[in-house]
Order: C-alpha cells, then sequence, then structure tokens
C-alpha cells in the first residue's frame, strides 16, 4: 500500500457539452445566404465607402448573415428598387441578382466566403467588399463560371456546415394583397 492519499474530486464544476440535439439559447448558429449575379463585362462600379472598385466579367456570390428575418433580406437583396445601405446594394443595383440560397450551419459568413473561395476558379473581389463589420478580406466571391449548387454545398460542408440539406434554394413568396 503506498503512502498516497486518495485523489480528491476537483473543486472547479465539471463542464459538459450540451446534449445531441440541444440548442443553447443564447447561442443561435448562423443564418447565411449567398446571393448571384452576374457581371457581364468588365465594370467599374462606385461602392461606397470602397469607392470605385472593379468587377471582372463573371459571376459573383455575396455571402451574408441575418440574425432575424433571413427571407426579408435575401428579399430585399432580389428587389429591383431598394434604398442604398449596404455594399451589396450597390452591386445588385447595377447587376440584379439572378439567384440566392439560404444556407444553415456554417461557422459564419467569413468562413463560408473562404471556403467558396478556395473552390477552383474563385477569388474573393474585389477585397473587403461587404466586410466592415469584420476583418476578413471580403464576403464578396468571383467565379469565371456559373458556380452550381453542389459547388455551394462543398463550401458550406468546408465551413463547417452538416454534410445533407445544409444548402436550400431561396424562393421569394408573392406579395399578398
Amino acid at each position: 500500500m503506498s503512502g498516497r492519499a486518495p485523489a480528491q474530486p476537483s473543486a472547479r464544476p465539471s463542464i459538459q457539452p450540451p446534449a445531441a440535439g440541444a440548442e443553447s439559447s443564447s447561442v443561435r448558429p448562423p443564418r447565411l445566404y449567398i446571393v448571384l449575379t452576374r457581371v457581364p463585362r468588365r465594370s467599374a462600379l462606385a461602392v461606397g465607402s470602397l469607392g470605385t472598385v472593379t468587377l471582372d466579367r463573371g459571376w459573383y456570390a455575396y455571402v451574408g448573415s441575418a440574425a432575424r428575418a433571413r427571407d426579408a433580406r435575401v428579399a430585399r437583396h432580389l428587389a429591383c428598387e431598394k434604398p442604398i445601405r449596404w455594399h451589396a446594394d450597390y452591386l445588385f443595383t447595377a447587376f440584379p441578382a439572378e439567384r440566392a440560397w439560404l444556407v444553415d450551419g456554417a461557422s459564419g459568413e467569413c468562413a463560408l466566403a473562404g471556403a467558396l473561395a478556395a473552390l477552383p476558379g474563385a477569388e474573393r473581389l474585389p477585397r473587403r467588399f461587404g466586410a466592415g463589420d469584420c476583418r476578413c478580406s471580403g464576403h464578396l466571391v468571383h467565379f469565371t463560371r456559373r458556380p452550381l449548387r453542389r459547388d455551394l454545398a462543398v463550401a458550406a460542408l468546408a465551413a463547417g456546415a452538416p454534410p445533407r440539406g445544409a444548402v436550400r434554394s431561396f424562393a421569394a413568396r408573392p406579395a399578398s394583397s
């Protein structure tokens, strides 16, 4: 028998991870979206605090988030007429949005934009677009070819989204009369 005293339980409380399927009421997963537009030819565009930016010909995916009313935010981006408030408003006023997807479970808009930019033929351009409230390279990703839903799903998975059902097509609800 050794002369050591039996191990005493730690005075610090044990922190247990939440049970599977349990969601903390204070931390909600980001409610992300991707809005797609096409720029038919190289163009200069005045974008508020960014000044004049050059957009190369191609497809652009804008990654955004909305803590509340995500559907309304996406519908606003798809609307032709709107007050100019965000960098994306300048883009979608000049080059109307063509398509949108809702993304659930990815770790955040910066991570999702980075994962999109890592796809072949993609890069974040122009720098800092849509990133006024963070320190990332930007939330606008340029593609040389039109990205497909499966490309977006690969990026969402790389950004922490679940392997199935994370990317859904956005269908605007008709205005009620």
